[in-house]
């Protein structure tokens, strides 16, 4: 079976498709635990993860970094070693996501 990168999506995504696939049929294997995961692991609602992952792509973070950091919601010094190989990430930028991230963590 071939697999096609489409593209990251967050815990809360994976959740909401995982419970309404879950409606229709039972999950294999992999999809109840990766389902038993991001319910455990989603913290945030699912319009909020969304509205965090927007405002990180908005200062011009990737896809795939913006997803990481709204999955996680690092303090500051997980944020440090999410973006220490991060080489275009200047102090500035990580104010800012230093501050989105204290925006919705109080949501």
């Amino acid at each position: 079976m071939n697999y096609k990168y489409v593209e990251d999506v967050t815990l809360n995504e994976v959740k909401k498709v995982l419970t309404e696939k879950a409606k229709e049929k039972e999950l294999n294997f992999e999809q109840k635990h990766a389902h038993e995961h991001a319910k455990l692991f989603a913290s945030l609602t699912p319009a909020t993860a969304e509205k965090l992952k927007s405002a990180l792509i908005e200062i011009e973070l990737s896809d795939e970094l913006a997803t990481k950091i709204t999955d996680i919601l690092p303090n500051v010094t997980e944020l440090n070693l999410i973006l220490e190989k991060e080489k275009d990430i200047d102090d500035d930028k990580k104010e800012k996501i230093i501050e989105i991230l204290k925006k919705y963590k109080k949501e």
